[in-house]
């Protein structure tokens, strides 16, 4: 038998679709908060996977990883992301992130990135080759906060996310727009500036704050829906996602952020 069969037949074998909650054989189900939680205690990062891509680090992968005055601090160094070791489904999660220090790797000369990362599913690696899950990211990236890229881009594991958002001409969400439907790709926040570049000078746009300042995520996941609200501000929703549920992870992308009181809760009362 071919090896291209072979490899099919091995992924097929990992794979359940009851109803975009397990999608790969091992992930944890998962399960709605019953209360307001705590995901990072401040202290360590007891709860979470660390994955590093050992390409292109920059120094001991034991110093990508830190805590910093009570939050997250991650240098950047290295490719990588902490996940938390349980699934979720229905939820409302709130964290605060900054920008701070320095740029690495390909980001030198470009705009601070990071990433919320949520419905998370398949094997580490499996959204993009040796690093990230599969997943739907909320993009944090210095001037375009808010966006939906699908982190899809390892080719063995792609065509398992989808997802649809109403969005106008610059694919901009827009509950007034037409339909998007997407097994890959992205759909831009509604406060994007089609003048955005990818360069270390980029400012910031509202309702995001500027470099150093602390911003306020919100993810709101209900059943296959999902809205994304930076300080306070609505700014996309989508609908259909499938899965519908899964691991959330936090990236480091080659700039330095930190992450602070990062909170998960029901959306309805138990």
């Amino acid at each position: 038998m071919k090896k291209t069969k072979l490899i099919a037949l091995f992924l097929a074998s990992l794979m359940t679709f009851s109803a975009g909650a397990q999608v790969f054989d091992g992930d944890p189900t998962p399960k709605a908060p019953r209360k307001k939680t705590a995901l990072f205690n401040g202290k360590n990062y007891k709860g979470w996977d660390i994955q590093i891509n050992p390409r292109g680090l920059e120094g001991s992968p034991d110093e990508v990883f830190g805590v910093k005055d009570g939050a997250m601090s991650i240098n950047g160094k290295a490719l990588g992301g902490c996940t938390t070791k349980k699934a979720y489904k229905d939820y409302h999660l709130t964290l605060e992130f900054r920008f701070v220090g320095d740029a690495y790797a390909s980001r030198i000369g470009k705009t601070a990135d990071g990433g919320l990362l949520f419905h998370c599913v398949g094997p580490e690696g499996s959204g993009t080759k040796d690093t990230w899950h599969l997943s739907f990211e909320y993009n944090i990236i210095q001037g375009r906060s808010g966006d939906l890229i699908i982190v899809d881009s390892n080719p063995e594991y792609k065509g398992h996310l989808s997802a649809k958002a109403y969005v106008d001409d610059l694919g901009r969400w827009d509950p007034d727009g037409k339909l998007k439907e997407l097994k890959t790709g992205r759909v831009n926040s509604k406060t994007y500036d089609p003048s955005w570049k990818d360069v270390s000078d980029q400012p910031s746009v509202w309702p995001e704050k500027e470099y150093g300042e602390w911003n306020t995520v919100e993810l709101i996941c209900d059943g296959d829906t999902a809205e994304y609200v930076l300080n306070g501000v609505t700014v996309l929703k989508l609908f259909d996602l499938k899965p519908s549920g899964g691991r959330i992870q936090l990236q480091s992308e080659f700039h330095a952020i930190e992450y602070r009181n990062i909170f998960i809760e029901p959306i309805r009362k138990n």
